[in-house]
């Protein structure tokens, strides 16, 4: 008897699971016609929401025009196996902490720096023991850190003491920072710093199932090599529609810059790095003969070249119009090639960064830039 009551118990909670999100997804078809309804963009207001009154009551940072902040995210250290796609850049990201460092900046690290669901500590932190060190440089007065939903164990402070107090001691993380920014009435705003997962069903909500599947799937790839060599970002439209919900908060606030990681993609302005390139093609293409340069031809080549090969790479997928300059990300530290990107706020001027190989030579290349005041005065 008792077998079989636990058969049925097992069989309701399998039917209320499955009604639940038969329900979610039927609300969702439904409220398909304004995105603004959707459960999932309520959720993630929410929660959002709820990060900025935290954020407005306790991580309040004055931003002046003298500091000096670079933000990375995303970098899912491993344990050096073919699941761990940090391997390829960590000499790009030893080279681009060396110029921080040495150039006065304060370290951000957006969430997500170690993959702590797919690996145990204990191998993350023996796997890349130069990078931890190298990152300890900047503890304690120029390291933040906001943990994510891959290393969401950096929220329970016995856990960090156990672990992290060797190399930094003390250290104290957070899920949210605000920076305050004083200008003018109409140049002046806050920038909400988050990893960006908040208010996700499978990444926030659920996070507790994750540790007891991502495992698994960090065993299938090591056995097969699926997916642990290619972009970081494997779901182009998984990726797109949650840039748009972050996009949609973000734009309903006034004088609010949003800056997150956990989408693993670029974002400048609202717009992607993809969008940038078309619209720079566009205004070419429309040059009357006599306003083009000599190279014109040439440069309408490149630019095709390399929308093409960006599509191929991160394709496009239900991204909408962003008009409201509110929405950063910071990209990830994992990317294929090698590259890394991040965001700098230098003197008031933040800039979308990349860092590579180029040539044989590691280069720091500028791919957006903006003072904050400009932002602010069209938010």
């Amino acid at each position: 008897m008792k077998l079989k009551r636990r058969q049925w118990e097992a069989r309701s909670l399998l039917f209320g699971m499955a009604a639940g999100a038969g329900a979610a997804l039927l609300g969702n078809h439904f409220m398909s016609r304004n995105a603004d309804k959707r459960p999932s963009q309520l959720l993630v207001n929410r929660a959002l929401d709820s990060r900025l009154r935290q954020s407005q009551r306790e991580n309040r940072i004055p931003l002046n025009s003298d500091h000096r902040y670079v933000i990375f995210s995303d970098h899912h250290k491993g344990a050096r196996t073919l699941a761990d796609p940090f391997q390829q850049c960590e000499e790009t990201y030893l080279a681009a902490l060396e110029h921080y460092y040495d150039s006065g900046f304060t370290l951000i690290i957006l969430g997500d720096g170690e993959e702590l669901l797919e690996e145990s500590i204990e191998r993350v932190i023996g796997a890349y023991p130069d990078v931890l060190r190298s990152e300890a440089r900047f503890h304690p007065e120029r390291l933040l850190r906001i943990y994510g939903n891959h290393d969401i164990h950096w929220q329970t402070g016995e856990v960090v003491r156990q672990f992290l107090d060797p190399l930094f001691p003390q250290i104290h993380y957070h899920q949210e920072l605000l920076f305050v920014y004083e200008d003018g009435l109409q140049t002046s705003g806050e920038i909400l710093l988050i990893h960006g997962h908040q208010g996700t069903v499978e990444s926030d909500i659920l996070s507790f199932l994750a540790s007891w599947v991502l495992p698994y799937f960090r065993n299938f790839q090591i056995r097969t090599g699926f997916g642990a060599m290619t972009s970081p970002s494997r779901d182009a439209c998984l990726r797109s529609q949650h840039d748009n919900r972050l996009y949609r908060w973000a734009s309903q606030k006034s004088k609010l810059i949003l800056i997150a990681g956990h989408t693993h993609r670029p974002v400048w302005s609202s717009r992607t790095h993809l969008d940038k390139l078309t619209n720079e093609l566009h205004h070419l293409l429309q040059l009357e003969p006599e306003e083009r340069s000599a190279d014109h031809a040439e440069t309408v080549r490149q630019l095709i070249e390399e929308i093409e090969k960006r599509q191929n790479e991160h394709p496009p997928c239900e991204d909408i119009v962003k008009t409201k300059p509110c929405y950063f990300n910071t990209g990830c530290c994992q990317f294929a090639d090698g590259d890394i990107t991040g965001i700098e706020i230098e003197n008031g001027i933040m800039r979308l960064v990349k860092w590579g190989q180029e040539s044989g030579v590691m280069q720091r290349k500028i791919l957006e830039q903006n003072h904050v005041r400009e932002i602010f005065f069209y938010l």
